[in-house]
């Protein structure tokens, strides 16, 4: 073979022929064009023509022939589909539906007619029809290789044809016991889904579980148990969940979410006494745990396992409003926290996956959402089912939520974190309300010191989701305590002297400690705290002096409150070269100046109206004198000391 290749490399090329053959034309031609000049010149002595001899000379081989490179391949034009036109929608599937529409007219005609002649008994009737929907099968079958839509179609009928003998061999003739009615049915439904997966065919497959989904309420007789659905139930859901596996098919996915709750929804129409509520909120979270996690992988698992986590918590709510009898109130909420865990266990095996769409096969979302739902929604769920159901006993239950869901959130990628830093935060402030809602000056100052402590838990578990929450909590501590301060009986105690005096400057500090928190945070977290802290602070003050002692000194009290206040505002917004402050400071002396005037009229000694004008015209003059000394922001950065 190589010296086969050796004899081919030394045969002149191609080309090589061709250069040698125009080099011989061209030879040629200039031989012939001399030869008629010199005839013209000496037609007498004619030189002899020159014999010329042509050779092929193979061209000389070079060392290393470069490797031309390889042009790049274009890239496919997109497949477009076309649309289908009407014509071609009527003569696809019109044609079909009314084809299969009046086909079954003509047997339920002929059936109908047969019985009225007497001549299809009960037992004849339903083998005919399992002997046509056969036929039906076998010819779906045959065509799916030439069209797989048609032969898809007639699989679909054929498997509706057995729901229906199902339903009339058991519950509507009796002709055979309705469970054993119902596994034939789910028997045929699951094989042909298991068809379906083989053959790679997410409509057959839906058309399949669509089938075992519906095949129980298709024989139920009205007498079946909540224990046989979810029994039913479980084992087509983990059979289905497990087939489906990783498949990117979203249409499938909404299918098995479909069927899932409707499982679900059935269970929580079920009466109590038969275990009907509890079978409801453990049905998604078995399917969860061994259907889902072990088969499916990648952007469809967190979904599928999101609608499983907000049906076992819209179960959960339902086992707590009504709890099964032998259980109680107590063992409904024990119930639900262990369903609560199940589901932070399921958050810890899947927190490195993908967060996919919104819910099983719809709606796009984002990280952030997906992890709100899961850490935030499914958990809120199961925290307002342990309030339902243990009503104003549950400081326990939340106390120890709030422990499971820190524990949980130590562990967690930034956006659950988030979130269930959030539901840690609900926890505890229910827990610390209900603990302490018997006093109501207790229940505010621990309610904003329990905000101080969430604050304090971010420095170990960082989360944004700490700041925002903990302010929330304050601000209802805050308003709580102002509530309780004005609702003091008027002008029978000193100011700051009072039981509610104490909540109130409790709040304060705080206030206070969260400002000292803050210092390490962004400006918008350190600006709240200060905000919060000034607003609490003033308004505190002002209640504290509104009908304090008598009506005239309340007066003359917050006349002054409002004239210092004025004045701190404008020399704070001053030495911090603040704007907002130095005009909140001329507000309050507005505020102090009118007061003046409305409380000179109220006054009854004159002594009193003159003290009040006065304090309020020395204030204002010393804000006048400052606000006409040069202005600060206005010198050189080198003259301020």
């Amino acid at each position: 073979m190589l010296e086969g290749m050796a004899e081919d490399a030394d045969r002149p090329s191609l080309e090589a022929r061709v250069a040698a053959l125009e080099w011989e034309v061209r030879h040629l031609r200039s031989e012939m064009t001399r030869a008629k000049s010199s005839d013209d010149q000496s037609p007498s002595a004619r030189a002899p023509a020159p014999i010329v001899e042509a050779r092929l000379e193979a061209p000389p081989r070079p060392l290393a022939a470069p490797i031309p490179e390889a042009a790049p391949r274009p890239s496919p034009a997109p497949v477009t589909t076309p649309l289908l036109d009407l014509e071609t929608l009527v003569g696809r599937y019109g044609m079909l539906g009314l084809a299969t529409l009046l086909a079954l007219a003509a047997l339920g005609t002929f059936v109908s007619w047969a019985i009225a002649h007497g001549l299809l008994g009960p037992a004849v009737r339903v083998a005919l029809g399992l002997v046509a929907s056969a036929a039906i099968a076998v010819c779906g079958l045959r065509l799916r290789p030439r069209s797989r839509s048609f032969g898809d179609s007639l699989l679909g009928l054929a498997l509706a044809a057995v729901h229906v003998c199902a339903w009339a061999a058991g519950p509507s003739l009796g002709l055979v016991p309705a469970p054993l009615a119902l596994a034939f049915s789910a028997l045929a439904s699951v094989a042909l889904g298991a068809f379906a997966l083989v053959q790679a065919d997410e409509p057959l497959w839906c058309v399949g579980f669509g089938g075992a989904a519906i095949a129980p309420f298709v024989t139920s007789t009205g007498r079946g148990t909540a224990p046989m659905l979810a029994a039913y139930a479980a084992a087509v859901l983990v059979a289905a969940g497990s087939g489906l596996g990783s498949r990117p098919w979203f249409i499938a996915g909404r299918i098995f979410a479909a069927g899932a709750a409707l499982f679900t929804v059935a269970l929580l129409c079920m009466p109590a006494s038969q275990n009907a509520p509890l079978l409801a909120l453990g049905l998604p979270l078995v399917a969860a745990g061994f259907a889902v996690l072990p088969f499916a992988r990648g952007e469809v698992l967190r979904p599928r396992l999101r609608t499983m986590g907000l049906l076992a918590g819209g179960a959960a709510l339902r086992l707590a409003v009504a709890p099964v009898p032998w259980m109680g109130q107590v063992g409904a909420a024990i119930a639900i926290g262990i369903a609560g865990c199940a589901w932070l266990v399921l958050l810890e095996l899947t927190d490195d996956e993908p967060a996919g769409k919104l819910v099983d096969g719809m709606g796009e979302t984002l990280d952030g959402v997906a992890a709100w739902m899961e850490g935030a929604v499914v958990p809120g769920l199961f925290l307002g089912a342990l309030g339902i159901a243990l009503d104003l006993d549950a400081a326990p239950a939340f106390g120890v939520a709030s422990v499971i869901l820190l524990a949980s959130a130590k562990r967690r990628s930034q956006g659950v974190r988030d979130a269930l830093a959030a539901s840690t935060w609900a926890a505890a402030m229910l827990a610390t309300w209900l603990t302490t809602r018997t006093v109501p000056t207790l229940a505010a100052a621990s309610l904003a010191w329990a905000s101080v402590v969430v604050v304090w838990l971010g420095l170990w578990i960082p989360s944004p989701s700490w700041t925002w929450t903990s302010r929330i909590s304050l601000v209802i501590g805050s308003l709580w305590g102002l509530s309780l301060v004005s609702a003091r009986p008027p002008y029978e105690a000193l100011p700051f002297t009072t039981l509610e005096s104490a909540t109130a400057f409790a709040v304060a500090v705080a206030w206070g400690a969260a400002l000292h928190a803050a210092r390490m945070d962004g400006e918008t977290s350190r600006a709240s705290a200060r905000f919060g802290l000034v607003a609490f602070a003033f308004l505190w003050g002002h209640l504290e002096l509104d009908h304090a002692i008598s009506p005239s000194a309340s007066s003359l009290l917050l006349i002054g409150y409002y004239a210092v206040s004025s004045v701190g505002f404008v020399g704070w917004g001053r030495l911090k070269r603040s704007a907002h402050l130095r005009r909140l400071g001329l507000g309050l002396g507005i505020i102090a100046a009118f007061l003046a005037v409305r409380g000179a009229w109220r006054l009854p000694e004159a002594g009193a109206r003159i003290a009040a004008y006065l304090v309020v015209s020395v204030f204002l003059l010393g804000i006048a004198w400052w606000y006409r000394q040069p202005d600060e922001e206005a010198l050189p950065a080198q003259t301020l000391h």
